[in-house]
Formats: C-alpha cells, sequence, structure tokens
C-alpha cells in the first residue's frame, strides 16, 4: 500500500541525511515488501515530495500467512489453512518465502514450506494430506484433541487430555515439525517451567503403533 503526505521546507543538508539514512535502512529490499522507510529525491529539497511508505517484509509475511477465521469452530487442519500461504499458487508461495528471507530463518513459517523449499517433501499437497492423516489418527482415540493454532501459517496441535493430572500442568502433546524425516514430535506431559524433550515419531504409521504407550506416560 502506497500513502502519501507532504514535507515543507526542507532544507538540502536535511534532505540528503535523509536520502542517506533511507538508502541504509532499504538495502536488499525485495521490491515486493521492504523496511519501512521514506523515499524522496535529494534534488528536490525544499521542495514538496511525496513520502512513500513501504510494508516491512514481516508484516507482508505475517498477511501472507494470517488464516482466515472459519465460520464454525476450527476442528481440523483443514478449517485452519485459509491463508494465502495455503491457497495461493504453490511456486507464488515459495518464491515470496525464499525473497524475504525465509529459509535464513527470519520469518516464522509452517514446517512444510521449510520441508519444501528443502525438497524434503514433493509438493505442499502432500504435506496437507499428512497433517489431516495425523488428525485423523489421533482424533479417533479417545482424549485427543486438536488445538487451533494458526501463527504463521502453522495448523496446529493435538493434545491428550486425560495426561493432564496432578503434579502436571501441561498434557501430551503431538506437534509437527520440519526438523526431522517424521515430521511428527511427541511432547510428554510436564509441570510449569520444566524442560521437557520433544521425542520424535518417525511417521503417522509409526506413531500408531506406539500410541498406547505414549498415552500411558
Amino acid at each position: 500500500m502506497v500513502l502519501s503526505s507532504e514535507f515543507s521546507s526542507l532544507n538540502q543538508k536535511s534532505a540528503e541525511v535523509a536520502e542517506d539514512a533511507w538508502n541504509t535502512e532499504v538495502a536488499g529490499n525485495t521490491g515486493v515488501a521492504g523496511d519501512t522507510g521514506v523515499t524522496g529525491d535529494a534534488e528536490a529539497a525544499g521542495e514538496n515530495e511525496d513520502v512513500r511508505l513501504i510494508p516491512i517484509p514481516r508484516l507482508e509475511w505475517s498477511l501472507a500467512t494470517e488464516s482466515n477465521q472459519p465460520e464454525g469452530e476450527a476442528g481440523s487442519p483443514e478449517s485452519v489453512r485459509t491463508g494465502w500461504v495455503h491457497t495461493a499458487p504453490q511456486d507464488q508461495v515459495l518464491d515470496l518465502f525464499r525473497r524475504l528471507g525465509g529459509p535464513e530463518g527470519r520469518l516464522p513459517a509452517p514446517w512444510w514450506l521449510h520441508a519444501l523449499h528443502r525438497g524434503e517433501i514433493g509438493t505442499r499437497a502432500e504435506a496437507f494430506r499428512f497433517e489431516d492423516d495425523l488428525h485423523a489418527l489421533l482424533i479417533a482415540r479417545p482424549g485427543w484433541v486438536f488445538v487451533p493454532w494458526s501463527t504463521a501459517g502453522e495448523i496446529g496441535y493435538w493434545e491428550y487430555g486425560p495426561s493432564d493430572r496432578p503434579p502436571m500442568s501441561v498434557p501430551t502433546t503431538v506437534t509437527l515439525t520440519d526438523q526431522h524425516p517424521g515430521w511428527i514430535n511427541i511432547v510428554p506431559a510436564q509441570t510449569d517451567g520444566s524442560a521437557t524433550p520433544r521425542v520424535p515419531a518417525p511417521g503417522v504409521s509409526e506413531l500408531a503403533a506406539i500410541l498406547p504407550r505414549i498415552e500411558s506416560w
């Protein structure tokens, strides 16, 4: 979005200082979204100038990953996948992610986008099927609930309610990750402030085989 206002009574020196600051601020600007700054023409110092405000990359990415609020309760991963990153052409999503520095860890992003960038999954649709298969496995068992959480394009996580018993204050949780090719982490029930290590699961089928043991923790 481009907004404009006017500067007045600028002398040549202040215009040059402003221009130098702007050049430093937007170094490496992608052109799609850059750091918020003021553009001006140093040659027009002393004259009225337009001020252009350019959205910062993090704001642009926040808008791209924001999910629309579902009409009813978000009870499944599919109901949360309503953002631009979920619905726009895959190539466009990858291009924006790469140009804004996502692969370097500058932006929060869903697990599948990192895996897709590295070529570890073939398509976004494949990742969505994985999420749906995991969801179907867990909600078919008593005690498991889906917790929608659409921050930065993520769909949420799953909690095992019966594990939330004294002295535990946080139930056993299943989350998605791009840190290993199983794409699933299990976080055992824990007390406040405790550092509970994540347990990697090698995949949905393998998780199904060990769920009875996980539910006994």
